[in-house]
């Protein structure tokens, strides 16, 4: 199946800390429920709650979902968008 998951380790191994003046530290990471240019695909709840849990409690920055489509993603897996989002900012 088609993924729109961004990898946790890849999301981990590109944070940069405020400690080059060179590159801006990461402050945010944004995913897209339901993703859009892969035809919609939803991202379930474990997902976004492992993403909140990596963004929050691991690198100390907040996480942002684009949920210009998240009604149909909370539809699809029988949940109400405040749940789905739980684990955002």
């Amino acid at each position: 199946p088609i993924s729109a998951t961004l990898d946790l380790d890849e999301v981990r191994s590109t944070y940069r800390h405020d400690n080059d003046d060179h590159y801006a530290k990461t402050a945010l990471v944004c995913i897209e429920n339901t993703h859009n240019i892969l035809g919609g695909v939803v991202l379930p709840k474990s997902y976004i709650d492992e993403m909140g849990r990596l963004a929050h409690d691991e690198l100390g920055i907040s996480l942002h979902i684009d949920g210009a489509r998240i009604m149909n993603a909370a539809m699809v897996l029988d949940t109400s968008p405040s749940e789905l989002c739980a684990g955002a900012d």
